[in-house]
């Protein structure tokens, strides 16, 4: 009679190198243990959320203004930077922004850019953010998590543009009068990004998030992540 062994693997990852032989998982109550990429990097604590804005007391939302300093979007201020250091890839794996923009003026533009620069990782920028790891007790996240940034880094080289959504405000004409939006007219723009396939970034690298308009545009975001070892994943 054949025997089947399997090794007891549920939250911890075992990385065999190509070619070799290994044991299939099961959990630690002897089933046979299979899960998506994304829940065995979360079982290994290796995915975090990271956030702005807040739920303030009475049920009010604090949200962050885009545009860094200013109002227009600006490389060197983005609203969220993640970063890590040589040795880890980043794996951005969902982006949710939901912005409020006024648009009371003809072409009132509103834009929402999410894009990773792969060319260096920063350390310090804007106000240093709490990385949650959604294995509540994991690890601290290998990197920096810096937000509303208004005082300016490095230009980021933003190789890498994973989303990026628009809105613009059109006069319109009534009675063959052209008629400003004069009404402050409130635009809500919502980018959500989560990919069908992983991206690896090998670091230093960092991912920027950035909104802004031609007005004062507010938003909350929610970003998640996983930092893995570089060894996890050999390029060659």
């Amino acid at each position: 009679m054949a025997i089947v062994k399997a090794k007891a693997e549920q939250f911890d990852v075992t990385v065999t190198a190509s070619g070799d032989d290994g044991y299939l998982a099961m959990s630690k109550i002897g089933q046979l243990f299979t899960a998506d990429w994304k829940t065995r990097l979360v079982l290994a604590g290796k995915v975090y959320r990271m956030s702005v804005g807040t739920l303030t007391g009475d049920g009010g939302l604090s949200r962050v203004t885009g545009g860094g300093s200013g109002t227009v979007i600006d490389l060197d201020e983005p609203e969220i930077v993640i970063s890590v250091q040589a040795g880890h890839y980043l794996i951005p794996i969902e982006i949710l922004v939901a912005s409020l923009q006024d648009q009371d003026a003809n072409a009132d533009l509103g834009e929402i850019i999410a894009c990773v620069d792969v060319s260096a990782g920063v350390t310090t920028g804007g106000t240093a953010g709490t990385a949650y790891n959604l294995l509540d007790g994991g690890p601290a996240f290998p990197g920096y998590f810096g937000h509303t940034v208004t005082s300016a880094i490095t230009n980021p080289v933003n190789e890498h543009l994973l989303a990026a959504v628009t809105a613009s405000a059109s006069e319109f004409v009534s009675n063959g009068t052209a008629t400003n939006l004069t009404n402050g007219v409130i635009t809500n723009l919502t980018l959500h990004y989560e990919p069908s396939f992983p991206q690896f970034f090998a670091g230093p690298c960092q991912l920027c998030v950035y909104w802004g308009g031609t007005t004062a545009a507010t938003a909350i975001a929610s970003v998640v992540v996983a930092a893995i070892p570089t060894s996890w994943v050999p390029s060659s």
